[in-house]
C-alpha cells in the first residue's frame, strides 16, 4: 500500500512536469520503476519548485501547515481518530465534500462489524467478521489495473468509499478506521514496497491482514524476504513496525505533500518535511531527502549552496542507508533470486 508517493519530474528550471506515482504503502509491491533519468523523488520535486530552504526542518519550523492539519498532529494518541484525521486530509483535496457522509458511511460499516461479531473477543473471529463485512458483503477490493495509482481518489477515504476500489494505502485506511470505530486494535505495518495491517494483541499469532488479499494472514517471515528487508531495516524499526494512529498521519501528510507539490512547492515541501519529522526512522523519508538535495545541488548556481546540498544530501543518504532503506532494484534482485532468475 503506501508508504510514500513518487513522481517523475523533468529537471528544467523553465518548466516541471508532474507524473505522479503511487508507491503504496509499497511505497509499494505497487512501486512502479522510472526511468533512471527520471527518477526523482516527491521532496525532490518540492525542493525544485520551493523557496530555497537550508534544511527540511526549518521547512517544518518556517512553514506551518493547515490550522486543522496542526490540531491533529498535536493530538494524543488517544484522542485521533483515524476517520476524522483522513477525512481532514482529504477536504483539502476535495474541499466540497460533506465529512459527515463518509463519518456515517465508516460507522454503518463499524456498526455491522459488530453486530455479526455478537461482542467476542477473539481476534480471529474479530479478522473473519472484518474480512466478510468489508471484502465480501461490502465489495472493496484492490484495483489491480496497470495505472491504478494515477487515480487522485485512489489516495483518500472518500475516493474507497464512493468507488469500492482502493490501492495499498487506502485498503488498510479503511480497513484500520472501520477497525477503529469497532473498537478493535488493528494499526498499519510498512515494508519497501507496501502497507499491510496487524492485529496488536501479543496472545494472537495469526496477527497480520493483507488488506489487498481479501485479509487473509501472511506471516512476517515472506514480507521479510519478499520485500528485501534486511537486519539494518528489521533494527532500525524503519520497517515490519507496527505504527501508532500518530505515526499513521505522517502518510497522510506525505499523502496531501504529492496534491500540493506542483501547486505550491513551498507548501508541498512543509508537507513531506513534517512526515519525516513524524517518522524520523522511516528510511523512504531520508532518501527522498537524499535525493531531493543531490539536485537541488545540480540546479544551484551559488557555488557555496551547492557544497551546502550535497552535504546535506550526502548526510540524509548515509541515514537511509544507516537506517536500511530498500530500493526497486533490491526488491526486484531478491525476488529474482527467490524465483531461481
Amino acid at each position: 500500500m503506501y508508504s510514500a508517493i513518487r513522481y517523475a519530474v523533468a529537471p528544467c528550471r523553465a518548466m516541471t512536469t508532474w507524473i505522479k506515482l503511487f508507491v503504496p504503502f509499497g511505497l509499494i509491491a505497487c512501486r512502479t520503476a522510472l526511468r533512471p533519468i527520471c527518477r526523482i523523488t516527491l521532496l525532490s520535486a518540492f525542493v525544485f519548485n520551493a523557496t530555497r530552504c537550508a534544511s527540511a526542518e526549518e521547512v517544518r519550523l518556517d512553514v506551518k501547515l493547515s490550522p486543522e492539519i496542526e490540531h491533529l498532529l498535536s493530538l494524543p494518541e488517544d484522542q485521533i481518530d483515524i476517520t476524522t484525521a483522513a477525512l481532514v486530509f482529504a477536504k483539502e483535496v476535495y474541499p466540497d465534500i460533506n465529512p459527515e457522509i463518509y463519518n456515517a458511511k465508516i460507522d454503518a460499516l463499524a456498526a455491522q462489524v459488530k453486530l455479526m461479531a455478537n461482542g467476542t473477543r477473539d481476534p480471529e473471529t474479530r479478522i473473519r467478521v472484518m474480512n466478510t463485512v468489508l471484502f465480501r458483503l461490502g465489495g472493496y477490493h484492490y484495483d489491480r489495473q496497470q495505472f491504478s495509482r494515477l487515480k487522485q481518489e485512489y489516495g483518500y477515504l472518500n475516493g474507497i468509499l464512493d468507488t469500492k476500489q482502493g490501492v495499498c494505502y487506502t485498503m488498510p485506511l479503511l480497513y484500520v478506521a472501520v477497525a477503529q470505530r469497532a473498537g478493535y486494535p488493528i494499526y498499519p505495518v510498512l515494508v519497501p514496497d507496501h502497507m499491510f495491517v496487524r492485529y496488536r494483541d501479543p496472545s494472537f499469532h495469526q496477527q497480520n491482514i493483507e488488506t489487498t488479499s481479501g485479509g487473509k494472514y501472511i506471516e512476517d517471515e515472506w514480507y521479510i524476504h519478499d520485500f528485501a528487508i534486511g537486519k539494518k531495516g528489521l533494527e532500525s524499526g524503519s520497517y515490519m513496525k507496527t505504527l501508532t494512529y500518530h505515526e499513521f498521519l505522517a502518510q497522510m501528510v506525505a499523502v496531501n505533500a504529492s496534491f500540493w507539490g506542483p501547486k505550491n512547492g513551498q507548501k508541498g515541501i512543509a508537507y513531506i518535511a513534517r512526515a519525516h519529522y513524524i517518522m524520523p526512522r522511516f528510511a523512504d523519508y531520508s532518501e527522498a531527502l537524499r535525493i531531493g538535495f543531490a539536485d537541488m545541488a545540480k540546479v544551484e548556481s551559488s557555488p557555496e549552496k551547492q557544497e551546502k546540498y550535497r552535504k546535506m544530501s550526502s548526510y540524509y543518504g548515509e541515514r537511509a542507508e544507516a537506517l536500511g532503506y530498500v530500493g526497486l532494484r533490491d526488491i526486484q534482485t531478491e525476488r529474482d533470486r527467490i524465483r531461481g532468475k
